[in-house]
């Protein structure tokens, strides 16, 4: 993984979890329990697990204790989902001034600095804000910054490692004049057309 990927991480780990706010922002009232785009998941389970994600974010620049695993959606469930994913962006705002980008922290590499650490969960975030557009209809192109930080991470990925359970489920066609986010979705086995059936939970 290049590591020239890392250097503004801080600025993207805002604007991703930015994304995702404003994506929750968009669900309807009665949409939580409507399925998601992603097998097996709700809307609201979906919102839940990366706002999991975002709390991994938040963790990881105040130099907190992790949880091992995945954020299963039942861990990170609350009664206002954009209020909760507003609160950890201010808390995210007022940590990274004061933070080392380069002090070690865990990740699913092992301890690396934690600007390489962050790459895996704000990754994550931004893919899930484009899962619960996605799922509410509507399509939304990633920040080339962002977009690019998913590319790399993923391409460094062995492929055993990116399709194992609980990972991404096989790769879906992309009609030929798909934009960058659509390609990379659907290889990461997201249905890119104009159906937007539930694929395998990541």
């Amino acid at each position: 993984m290049n590591d020239d990927m890392s250097a503004h991480i801080d600025r993207m780990a805002v604007e991703a979890i930015d994304l995702m706010v404003d994506a929750v922002s968009e669900v309807p009232q009665g949409s939580w329990n409507s399925p998601s785009n992603l097998e097996a998941w709700s809307v609201g389970e979906l919102v839940a697990h990366a706002t999991g994600s975002a709390t991994k974010v938040v963790t990881l620049v105040e130099g907190g204790e992790l949880w091992g695993g995945p954020s299963l959606p039942s861990d990170w469930t609350y009664d206002d989902p954009a209020g909760r994913l507003l609160e950890l962006s201010v808390r995210l705002r007022q940590a990274l001034p004061a933070v080392d980008l380069d002090a070690l922290r865990v990740s699913p590499e092992g301890e690396v600095p934690l600007r390489r650490a962050l790459m895996y969960p704000v990754s994550d975030l931004a893919l899930h804000s484009w899962d619960v557009r996605r799922s509410l209809g509507r399509s939304v192109e990633l920040p080339d910054d962002l977009l690019g930080l998913c590319e790399g991470l993923v391409e460094s990925l062995p492929e055993a490692m990116l399709r194992r359970p609980g990972a991404f489920g096989p790769a879906q066609p992309a009609p030929a004049d798909s934009s960058r986010t659509s390609r990379l979705l659907a290889f990461l086995g997201r249905s890119v057309g104009d159906n937007c059936g539930a694929q395998p939970t990541p």
